[in-house]
């Protein structure tokens, strides 16, 4: 099994498609939306990578003292702190601008992430985000992922196994390609 597989995303934000460098070019406050399993994570590992910055998820962020300045912040999972405290985003937002950040990118479920986190995030930060949303992995990109982690096995058999129980919808989620 191969887990070092990473395959660059592309994303999308009113009908313009950005690579990862290309959104990195964008703009320096991004939000990233996708629903779980759909690649937040590994992607703002590699934005932090490509930042020369380190990764955080919400929870740890937003609970911690950060002694640094003028760097990169990038944080996972918005939407599990948002669970457990309505205002952590306040708390989160409040800690990233003690730091005088050069970048703001925060990821979240899209079904967790309102208008008001939005106009939250610009009250705080001073600076409308970038909203963008993953795109699924296609076929090609799914085939990649299960064939890193079954070697041996055949993506089209594993596919006709998933129609037959109706799981189709399932297939772009990088997660249900590793089971």
């Amino acid at each position: 099994m191969n887990s070092t597989l990473y395959l660059p995303r592309k994303l999308e934000s009113n009908g313009k498609v950005y690579t990862e460098s290309e959104l990195l070019a964008a703009s320096r406050y991004i939000v990233v939306l996708s629903e779980p399993g759909g690649g937040k994570t590994e992607l703002l590992r590699s934005l932090a990578e490509q930042l020369g910055a380190s990764y955080s998820t919400a929870n740890k962020f937003a609970h911690v003292d950060i002694d640094v300045e003028n760097c990169p912040i990038i944080v996972d999972a918005f939407d599990e702190l948002a669970k457990i405290d309505d205002t952590g985003i306040h708390r989160l937002l409040a800690n990233a601008i003690k730091t005088k950040p050069t970048h703001v990118i925060i990821s979240s479920r899209s079904s967790e992430w309102h208008n008001a986190d939005t106009n939250t995030f610009k009250d705080f930060i001073g600076h409308e985000p970038l909203i963008v949303r993953l795109f699924s992995f296609d076929e090609s990109e799914q085939r990649a992922i299960f064939e890193s982690h079954a070697q041996g096995e055949e993506f089209s058999l594993f596919q006709t196994e998933v129609a037959r129980f109706d799981l189709e919808t399932l297939l772009p989620n990088p997660e249900f390609l590793k089971l």
